[in-house]
């Protein structure tokens, strides 16, 4: 296992910035090097345009959803990411994630983060700078996501088709019934 804490470190960590970034809020997992005495990570990156000041803070009570929806074009790996408490259904904040778990690129950034024991999420901006780096103890169960994303690809016969699947899971699926 990657032992990548960094502890009193993060408040050290240089200027960062990222380009080519979708458009609007979300999360993607990208390979970063944080510091070098770790070396290269799997990081999540949250993209707000506008980070609330919940994301700014020093600590923040990250938790996360993940499953597997089916679709008639393929399967779709979700992840949710939230942030307590829950009002009216909903957390105070959330931000979705859609992988392909046909692609490879899915499941060896899940095996790398299923090896990692820390989770570094860098709060991203509108212009690509990070505004915040957020350290968890690793308990978010990537090995079981990455278990689901192996079954989902033994279980699926039909051709990757997953800009059609993630359509078709969009349509069929809201945040609050995925939550529930």
């Amino acid at each position: 296992m990657l032992n990548n804490n960094l502890g009193s470190k993060l408040h050290t960590l240089p200027h960062l910035s990222f380009s080519g970034l979708p458009a609007g809020a979300g999360v993607l997992f990208e390979e970063a090097v944080l510091h070098p005495s770790v070396g290269p990570e799997a990081v999540a990156l949250l993209i707000d345009p506008e980070p609330e000041p919940l994301l700014l803070k020093d600590s923040l009570d990250l938790r996360l959803k993940a499953g597997v929806a089916s679709t008639n074009h393929g399967p779709v790996l979700f992840l949710i990411w939230w942030i307590p408490p829950v009002v009216n259904g909903r957390p105070v904040a959330f931000y979705e994630q859609v992988m392909n778990p046909l692609n490879p690129r899915t499941a060896s950034v899940l095996k790398r983060l299923a090896e990692q024991s820390h989770l570094h999420l860098l709060v991203i901006d509108a212009s690509g700078d990070v505004r915040n780096v957020l350290e968890f103890r690793n308990i978010f169960g990537f090995d079981q996501i990455l278990a689901g994303a192996a079954g989902a690809r033994v279980a699926w016969h039909g051709s990757d088709e997953f800009p059609r699947a993630k359509q078709a899971y969009e349509q069929m699926y809201e945040i609050t019934e995925l939550l529930s």
